[in-house]
C-alpha cells in the first residue's frame, strides 16, 4: 500500500488548525466540563473536536481506521492506516483557563508512525513531522538543541491516565529523575512537550505508560528533529541522544 505522506500531513494539518480554532471559540463562550473515568475530565470541545475530525477522515479515507481518544475505534478493523485523535490535549489546563492546550493527530502505517502534527491551540502554531523528511514548524525546520550536563537538563514528564502516585515503577522512575535533572517539567499537555523538544526548549521527554494519541506521534516529530529514543516495558524515553543514554543508564 502506498501512503501519499504530504496529502495525508495537509488533511492533518487543517484538522489540527480547526480543532484548535473550535477550542478557541468555545473558551470564550465558557467551557463546559464532565467528571470522566474518576478524576479526568471531558468537555464539549473534546467531543465536539473528535466528532467532526472522525466525520471528515470517514469520508475522505474510508479505507482508514480511527482511534479517537474519547470515541474509540472508527473504521475497518483490518485497515493498514489509522489515525490516532486527541481532539483536546491538556484537557485540565483548558478547564481552568490556563492557554496549555492543543491537538495531536498522529497516522500510523502498519502500526508505525509515518505523519504526525502537535499543534498547539492558543498560538495557533503547528508543528509536524513525515518519517525522513524532518520535523517543521510554520516553514521552519526544527533540530533539538546541543546537549550539556544533565544536571543542567529540562525533562518533561508525561504519564498516563489513572496512575497512581504511589506506584512503585512510577516512583523508581521519576524519583530518580527528578533528582538528576535541573527541572522536571509538567504540563500535563504533551501536545507541548513534543514541540519544547522539537524546538530546542528541552533536553528529553520521559513518558510512562502513556496512551498512544499522546505519544506516537509527539517521538515522530522529536525523532525526526534529531532525538534518540529508548523503549522499555514501561517507559519511553525521547530526547537529546547523549541525554537519552544518561536517563537510560539511569533508569535501567
Amino acid at each position: 500500500m502506498t501512503l501519499d505522506h504530504y496529502a495525508v500531513l495537509a488533511t492533518a494539518l487543517d484538522l489540527a488548525r480547526g480543532g484548535g480554532e473550535l477550542a478557541r471559540r468555545f473558551a470564550a463562550e465558557g467551557v463546559e466540563v464532565e467528571a470522566k473515568d474518576g478524576i479526568d475530565l471531558v468537555t464539549r470541545t473534546d467531543r465536539d473536536v473528535e466528532r467532526r475530525m472522525v466525520h471528515h477522515l470517514l469520508a475522505r479515507y474510508p479505507d482508514h481506521a480511527i482511534l479517537g481518544e474519547e470515541s474509540g475505534h472508527h473504521g475497518p478493523e483490518n485497515a493498514r492506516v489509522q489515525w490516532l485523535l486527541d481532539p483536546l490535549d491538556g484537557t485540565h489546563n483548558y478547564a481552568m483557563g490556563l492557554d496549555v492546550y492543543g491537538v495531536c493527530l498522529t497516522v500510523l502505517l502498519d502500526g508505525r508512525a509515518e505523519v504526525a502534527v502537535v499543534h498547539d491551540s492558543p498560538s495557533g502554531r503547528s508543528t509536524s513531522a513525515i518519517r525522513g523528511r524532518g520535523a517543521w514548524q510554520e516553514g521552519r525546520r526544527l533540530a533539538v538543541r546541543d546537549a550539556g550536563p544533565l544536571a543542567h537538563a529540562t525533562v518533561s514528564w508525561i504519564q498516563g491516565y489513572g496512575i497512581d502516585l504511589d506506584d512503585p515503577a512510577r516512583r523508581a522512575a521519576f524519583d530518580p529523575v527528578e533528582r538528576s535533572v535541573k527541572r522536571v517539567l509538567r504540563t500535563w499537555a504533551p501536545s507541548r512537550d513534543w514541540a519544547l523538544l522539537a524546538e530546542g526548549g528541552t533536553d528529553a521527554v520521559v513518558a510512562f505508560r502513556n496512551e498512544p494519541w499522546d505519544l506516537e506521534g509527539g517521538a515522530l516529530i522529536a525523532c525526526e528533529a534529531g532525538a534518540a529514543e529508548l523503549r522499555t516495558d514501561d517507559l519511553v524515553i525521547v530526547g537529546i541522544p547523549a541525554i537519552v543514554a544518561e536517563l537510560g543508564a539511569l533508569l535501567g
